[in-house]
């Protein structure tokens, strides 16, 4: 049974210079059927055509150095909007990435698309498909993440209410999260997560019933599919002046967007044409810079009975914290060094509770980063009478590990929703391996 939701569709794709394996694309879905948020009385869901199904939002960049990190790039999405006036079935639509350099990123780089000797195809790096049982009210928005994580502090993004990410299970270090469902691979080149390039992606979406050809190269080929398969594209390049690096037909998209440089945190943004949306077919001029701003506005929930907050541990699941415990000092992929928290809470929300994380010194001076959260109903789980929140991290102010292993610190967490406000401490010893 198809499920009519309204979603957002968040997309972590591989740089296309990466060699690898392919993966079978028959394999089965592992995806859980996504629950229901939103109704549309419109009949029916039915595939899209093209012009129904657009791109509105894509954020590749990354995130301005924040947190301890200089390059962040795992808070990278992809948002999709049903512009028609019909509820949509997106069961089974490809979403991939064409392959070709993004400009002269190196001296001397030249253009190597298939562009000119595939005209009637894309040719893609990464193919990713989205899982059974998704539909798209009219004006519903859908994510795929690169990581459905909240990515603060690092970023400003939290993509832990995404409904799909890509992840990547045979890299071994890919973290698969609780609250999202993931993609199908079809077809993926290699490395940890698929992250698409900094520089300036080109993106398909193309109708599910598209023939997937091949293109034979070294490391693994390519997959192909006719232009006419394709719903929607998005052009992006390194800058203005790197036309010549275009990787997409013209029959697709005839320009190019862009925006002003690598981990700028910023974002490119369909155009409104009155009520619509532009949609010309010519990314530079369908798309506008922008700050990121994934999914539609948080309706806030009220309160439901007494309201309570409970700190714990863990990455996937919720682990009690007991007073005086040792907590590990991780050390993240991009940089920086953190805590892994969770949080147990009822009375209130889920949808709009804010919540604030903090680490104080024995000293009671602060020593992290900011980090919040501002809850969505998927970004949690029911957990009896109340909701468990995993995924979040405490992210020191440190430059050396060796200044906090060893010592004691206060962890906090505060949830905030209108005039409740909730909190609860542990006092901890901070450990570089857990016993």
């Amino acid at each position: 049974m198809t499920r009519l939701i309204s979603v957002f569709l968040l997309t972590a794709a591989l740089g296309c210079g990466t060699d690898g394996a392919d993966l079978d694309a028959g394999m089965p879905s592992d995806a859980t059927p996504m629950p229901d948020v939103a109704t549309a009385d419109a009949g029916t869901p039915m595939p899209p055509l093209a012009g129904q199904l657009l791109i509105e939002e894509l954020y590749y960049a990354g995130a301005v150095p924040a947190g301890g990190a200089d390059h962040y790039f795992s808070d990278q999405f992809l948002e999709l909007v049903n512009a028609s006036d019909v509820p949509l079935d997106l069961s089974g639509i490809y979403i991939g990435e064409v392959y070709g350099v993004a400009g002269e990123i190196n001296p001397g780089q030249a253009p190597d698309s298939f562009r000119d000797s595939h005209p009637e195809e894309v040719v893609m790096g990464s193919v990713w498909r989205v899982p059974a049982g998704v539909a798209l009210p009219p004006g519903g928005h859908l994510v795929v993440a690169h990581d459905g994580t909240n990515h603060r502090p690092f970023s400003t993004i939290d993509l832990s209410g995404a409904e799909l990410e890509a992840f990547v299970t045979d890299s071994g270090r890919d973290q698969d999260s609780p609250t999202v469902d993931n993609l199908e691979p079809i077809h993926f080149r290699g490395g940890i997560d698929w992250l698409i390039t900094v520089f300036g992606p080109s993106l398909v979406v193309l109708e599910a019933s598209a023939e997937i050809g091949e293109v034979a190269a070294p490391g693994g080929g390519f997959k192909s599919a006719p232009t006419s398969a394709v719903l929607d594209a998005i052009e992006t390049l390194m800058d203005a002046a790197s036309g010549d690096f275009k990787r997409l037909p013209d029959a697709v998209d005839t320009g190019h967007a862009w925006v002003s440089g690598t981990y700028s945190g910023e974002s490119l943004h369909r155009r409104r044409d009155g009520a619509g949306y532009q949609d010309t077919d010519d990314s530079g001029a369908d798309f506008e810079v922008g700050a990121p701003d994934p999914g539609l506005p948080i309706a806030p929930d009220g309160s439901t009975g007494e309201p309570w907050i409970e700190l714990g541990t863990g990455i996937n699941a919720y682990a009690p914290l007991l007073e005086g415990a040792p907590l590990e000092l991780v050390a993240g992929l991009q940089g920086g060094w953190h805590l892994d928290l969770t949080a147990r809470f009822g009375g209130f929300g889920p949808a709009g509770v804010l919540l604030v994380y903090e680490a104080l010194s024995d000293a009671v001076e602060p020593i992290n980063y900011t980090t919040e959260a501002v809850l969505r109903t998927r970004s949690v789980r029911a957990d009896g009478d109340g909701w468990v929140r995993v995924g979040d991290r405490i992210v020191l102010d440190i430059t050396d590990p060796t200044e906090v292993v060893g010592s004691a610190a206060i962890v906090r967490v505060t949830g905030v929703l209108g005039d409740v406000s909730v909190s609860d401490e542990r006092t901890v010893t901070i450990v570089d391996d857990m016993p």
